[in-house]
C-alpha cells in the first residue's frame, strides 16, 4: 500500500483487479449465485515453485491472509451477497505444478 495525494492505493492495484475479476468470472461460469445466510469457504492457493527453492512450503509472500481477503472480496455479489456472511474459512497455500486457486463455497444451515 502507498499513499498518493492523501489516497491509499494498492501498489499492485491493476494486477489485483484482474485477479479478482478472473475469480468472479470463473465462479459465475461454475454456476455460483449470490446466496443469503452464513457461508463456509475453503480456499486452496497453488503457488509456482521457484526452480532454486528447496523448502517444502511457500512460506514467503504473498501472505495467505491477503490472498484470502482478495478471494473473498472477489466472490462478493457472486457466491454470497456480502463477505460478512462468511463465518468459516479454511485456507491453504501450497506449491504445485499448475498455479491456481481452488474454491469451495458452502451454505451453512
Amino acid at each position: 500500500m502507498k499513499v498518493i495525494n492523501g489516497r491509499v492505493l494498492h501498489s499492485q492495484g491493476s494486477a489485483l483487479a484482474v485477479w479478482r475479476s478472473t475469480i468472479a468470472w470463473e465462479a459465475t461460469l461454475a454456476g455460483c449465485k449470490p446466496e443469503q445466510g452464513a457461508m463456509k469457504v475453503t480456499l486452496l492457493f497453488i503457488m509456482p515453485r521457484p526452480k532454486t527453492i528447496k523448502r517444502a512450503s511457500p512460506s514467503v509472500a504473498p501472505d495467505l491472509d491477503k490472498l484470502t481477503r482478495a478471494a473473498l472480496d472477489a466472490l462478493t455479489s457472486v457466491a454470497y451477497e456480502d463477505d460478512g456472511q462468511v463465518t468459516e474459512i479454511h485456507a491453504l497455500k501450497v506449491y504445485g505444478a499448475i498455479p491456481g486457486l481452488e474454491v469451495r463455497v458452502e451454505k451453512i444451515n
